[in-house]
């Protein structure tokens, strides 16, 4: 063919797609009108074409395609820009040529870029075949050739791109909406809703469990509906501020207590100011408040948390002089009077530190606390239950190790509500099932883009009565309890809880970013398809998505969701549900094979799991989410987390066995015994006191690992006991010891709460900072998936899940 009859077959061609699928895989881009009418979209000339629709783009290809990038490799540098971008048309051209100029058509550039060549790009393909970009590249390389390749019609103005990096950093949409809008504002639909069956179908983000309104009839549930304005939203959020983190407000709650102030889990102010007696110390220390949050892995916070120290009357002294932990509140009548007693509160379990001085930790409201130590506050305070024996009731045991729990233990949620019934699905469900085990709690910023809770669904989001479940009334005593009045509460508070947890979001990552490096992680992130060709990953393709991060995890990058080829809607941006098959993401199963079909057919008669619900409408059945009638052919497994503020959510899997992120992209990095750093004791302190885990960001964060500094212990050195943790002739396999109670936990719910050694001595409790990956339910196993990135692609999401 002749050199014209190829710019007029390529002039045609360009027309007929961009008329036909115009901005396909990018974003639309409207012509501007003349000044006085006329279509000023229409490319002339190469120049033109190069600088207004081309050149813009290359800022993608710039990303990577530089020196010292991640396209800074020998294939990729075939290709490469620049920082200077008035050398862009010249190196364009040069690359062309390197890649086989008029010779090679379509150009390798194309093929790479569109995902048509064989093979892998880790920048995915921004320029699909038939869109803007690719018809516009196209005619500017057949232009190299032919100039009048280069004259299209309808081109519009220059393209503008979203940029790759920007974060909603967690939290539900409606407060970001309601930000400065007045209170009678409606609010727009709720953005979990759009997660229903059909939802991205054949895009790149993969979801498999979806919404379920819980309360489209508020009258057969007995809760408030969501809110409907702004001031609403704001109104329950308040409320369920003052109710959740307490911090001495009226209207707080605490542990089997509802909003009374004296519930049989919740103790004096005195026995609080009292405990350094039982730490063996010889008077009150004068830092006694930040030694007791250190001591039961608590966090301070500058907000005030009043207590009174003894021989203070409360109410004549604003509370009292003591500052509590974020996890305690002092309780407060109806009328606002101190009433002296200290409850327990969800923050216990759900707020950690992230930083902090030498006086007092910061506290991150709605982390997951990886300092507490639960069982060891249970032990010291016996939590008000004047019972013998209640000095040592670490005996029941919520936690193996400082920093996890087993708060979602099923049959101890079934149990609240005492409706136990006589069943072969009972017997199964308490005595044979296997226990779920060491549990890291998920972050409450990330349930506004939660379609399901809980890290294997569970429940559906929308089921807002588990929310409460720690803070059901049981009054003054555990018999006899009244079920009504119990259920009653709950259902009236139920909606201002669930709305103040929504409203949480992330902290900011406080330490500096590489933006470059960070900007190349995010298009790895959401575009390198970990499955491509020439990679070999070890673990089966997953049922859908782009086989990239942001396939399981979500679109943070305004980018990506504002890609039609990503999400059906920018709405759905942060969005995660994809609960992903147990054999596929391949982490320790306890917690999945507890949840089977006995507990779920069970759990759907429980208060808790919206039985009002069962048996309606598909779409309506708030029950647990994962009995087969419900989830048909999806397989059990654990959900994808989103993945805001991750920076502070070390460790890592739903079990807490990975200390840092390098660890989960590395899966040859994990060690098997470790123990993260204890902050320091003051100096006329050392060895008096029970340090904490240290949330000095200077002294105790890796920021090239994300993740908090730890020790690999050796088997025998530094607490780990041979024949107890570890097998001296086999550091990697589980001793015979814990063989044996992996079976027994395995095949028996309840057996794993009961006894644990009393934590009487300061040896013991610093030996319950050690995380052993060979007990049973702590193995660091899975994510095999992530063995094919390089260390120069993990370093760079590292740097991209620090802006998130």
């Amino acid at each position: 063919m002749s050199p014209p009859l190829r710019s007029a077959a390529a002039l045609a061609l360009a027309a007929l797609l961009l008329a036909g699928c115009g901005s396909a895989g990018n974003y639309d881009l409207p012509a501007e009108p003349k000044p006085g009418g006329g279509d000023t979209g229409a490319v002339k000339d190469c120049a033109t074409l190069f600088s207004t629709r081309v050149q813009p783009r290359l800022d993608y290809c710039r990303t990577c395609h530089v020196p010292g990038g991640l396209g800074d490799v020998p294939d990729g540098r075939l290709f490469q820009l620049g920082s200077d971008r008035a050398q862009d048309a010249a190196k364009l051209k040069a690359s062309w040529e390197a890649l086989g100029g008029a010779a090679s058509t379509p150009s390798r550039i194309l093929r790479m870029a569109s995902g048509t060549d064989t093979r892998s790009h880790s920048g995915g393909a921004p320029w699909p075949t038939g869109s803007a970009a690719y018809v516009e590249m196209a005619a500017l390389l057949q232009g190299y050739v032919d100039p009048a390749a280069c004259q299209l019609g309808g081109g519009g103005g220059s393209v503008e791109e979203q940029p790759l990096l920007g974060s909603a950093r967690g939290g539900h949409y409606w407060f970001d909406f309601c930000a400065g809008q007045p209170d009678a504002t409606p609010l727009p639909a709720d953005p979990r809703s759009l997660i229903r069956p059909g939802v991205n179908a054949g895009k790149a983000v993969y979801f498999n469990a979806y919404w379920k309104d819980c309360h489209a009839d508020p009258a057969l549930v007995g809760e408030e509906p969501p809110a409907r304005s702004c001031g609403e939203l704001r109104e329950f959020a308040a409320r369920g501020e003052a109710l959740i983190l307490g911090n001495g407000a009226t209207g707080a709650g605490s542990f089997f207590a509802g909003t009374d102030t004296d519930g049989f889990l919740s103790f004096s102010a005195d026995t609080y100011a009292s405990l350094w007696k039982k730490w063996g110390l010889r008077a009150r220390p004068d830092n006694f408040d930040r030694l007791a949050a250190e001591r039961y892995g608590l966090s301070l916070s500058s907000a005030r948390n009043p207590y009174p120290l003894p021989g203070e009357d409360p109410n004549a002294s604003d509370g009292g002089s003591g500052q509590l932990p974020t996890a305690l509140t002092q309780l407060r009548a109806a009328d606002g009077r101190y009433s002296g007693s200290i409850g327990v509160t969800c923050h216990a379990c759900h707020s950690g530190a992230a930083g902090g001085d030498a006086e007092a930790r910061n506290a991150v409201l709605g982390n997951g606390n990886s300092l507490s130590d639960f069982p060891l506050l249970l032990n010291e305070t016996g939590l008000g239950l004047n019972l013998p024996g209640a000095g040592s009731l670490s005996a029941i045991s919520v936690g193996k190790t400082r920093g996890t729990n087993n708060a979602l233990a099923l049959q101890i949620i079934v149990l609240l509500t005492l409706d136990a019934q006589l069943s072969a699905e009972a017997f199964q469900f308490f005595f044979t099932a296997p226990n779920g085990g060491s549990l890291d709690a998920p972050a409450w910023w990330n349930m506004g883009h939660r379609a399901v809770k809980f890290q294997d669904g569970f429940l559906a989001m929308d089921a807002l009565r588990s929310d409460l479940g720690f803070f059901i009334p049981m009054m003054d005593a555990p018999i006899p309890f009244d079920t009504a009045a119990a259920t009653a509460w709950v259902r009236a508070h139920a909606r201002a809880g669930d709305t103040y947890l929504m409203s949480l979001k992330a902290p900011a990552y406080p330490l500096a970013v590489d933006r470059a490096l960070a900007e190349q992680g995010a298009i790895l992130f959401h575009a390198k398809d970990l499955w491509a060709a020439g990679l070999d990953n070890p673990t089966p393709r997953p049922a859908g998505g782009n086989g990239s991060c942001a396939s399981c995890h979500g679109v943070y990058s305004p980018r990506y969701a504002h890609d039609p080829a990503y999400l059906d809607s920018p709405a759905l941006e942060g969005q995660a549900s994809y609960i992903v098959p147990r054999d596929l993401i391949g982490t320790d199963p306890a917690r999945v094979d507890s949840d089977n079909e006995a507990a779920e057919v069970y759990g759907k008669k429980d208060f808790f799991a919206y039985p009002e619900t069962v048996g309606g409408p598909e779409h309506l059945d708030c029950g647990p989410q994962n009995r087969s009638e419900l989830r048909g052919s999806r397989a059990p497994g654990y959900l994808a987390p989103p993945l805001y503020g991750v920076w502070a959510s070390a460790p890592y899997f739903h079990n807490g066995a990975v200390p840092d992120v390098w660890g989960v992209l590395d899966p040859n990095s994990r060690p098997a015994i470790w123990r993260r750093l204890s902050a320091p004791a003051r100096a006329d302190q050392q060895g008096q006191v029970v340090m904490g885990y240290d949330s000095d960001l200077a002294r105790a964060y890796d920021p090239a690992r994300l993740g908090w500094k730890y020790e690999a212990l050796a088997c025998g050195v530094g607490g780990a006991l041979p024949y107890v943790d570890c097998d001296p002739g086999d550091p990697e396999a589980p001793t015979l010891l814990q063989r044996l109670l992996s079976g027994i936990h395995g095949n028996n719910p309840l057996l794993w709460y009961l006894p644990t050694p009393p934590l009487m001595t300061s040896a013991e409790i610093e030996r319950r900072k050690i995380y052993n990956t060979l007990a049973y339910s702590q193995g660091r196993q899975g994510h095999e998936f992530s063995r094919v990135l390089s260390d120069a692609e993990r370093r760079a999401l590292i740097e991209y899940l620090k802006t998130l």
